[in-house]
């Protein structure tokens, strides 16, 4: 989730995970979380309390609720350094790409898994299959950053549903191709 903090005269936000801070006329919408838009259902149901209200209420929220979508347009597969952030809708659009690339350090790892429970064995398996992954990222964001950018945004707005999200999938993949 991203984070955000907006202060204005007469509200406090914090970040997603939590709420309202309340103080004069936001005890209308204490407790009710903003920026967590990734589900059509919850879209929906905030539109319909959105044209409920009026006044200055109204206003406050539309202005928050456009902070917000900015801020989830700003969202970046990488971070200040430029190393890939293996977020859930980053390793789910580059899934394919994973299971071909790292197959082997995969593998590896899981016949360690079945052959010894105890985790400690296989740590350095583990790391290859983290380095692997990683390197992969790293690679497909220089090699083909805006469609990349464009199927793990699609990804991320859509809760990772593959179906909504095929015409970037299929520009990402032609221009990273899997082999």
């Amino acid at each position: 989730m991203i984070g955000i903090k907006l202060s204005t005269p007469d509200c406090l936000v914090h970040s997603p995970t939590q709420h309202y801070t309340t103080k004069n006329r936001c005890n209308l919408v204490n407790a009710f979380p903003f920026c967590i838009f990734s589900s059509p259902i919850f879209r929906v149901i905030f539109f319909h309390f959105l044209g409920k209200l009026t006044g200055t209420t109204l206003i406050e929220l539309r202005s928050i609720f456009l902070f917000c979508l900015i801020e989830l347009q700003m969202s970046s597969t990488v971070d200040s350094s430029g190393n890939p952030i293996p977020s859930s809708s980053v390793l789910m659009a580059s899934s394919k790409h994973i299971g071909i690339r790292c197959h082997s350090e995969n593998l590896e790892f899981l016949k360690c898994k079945k052959k010894d429970q105890n985790p400690e064995k296989c740590l350095d398996k583990g790391r290859n299959v983290t380095r692997c992954v990683l390197g992969l990222l790293k690679d497909l964001h220089q090699k083909c950053t805006n469609e990349m950018n464009d199927y793990v945004g699609c990804m991320y707005y859509h809760t990772n549903e593959f179906d909504l999200c095929r015409k970037e999938q299929q520009a990402f993949e032609q221009k990273c191709s899997l082999e």
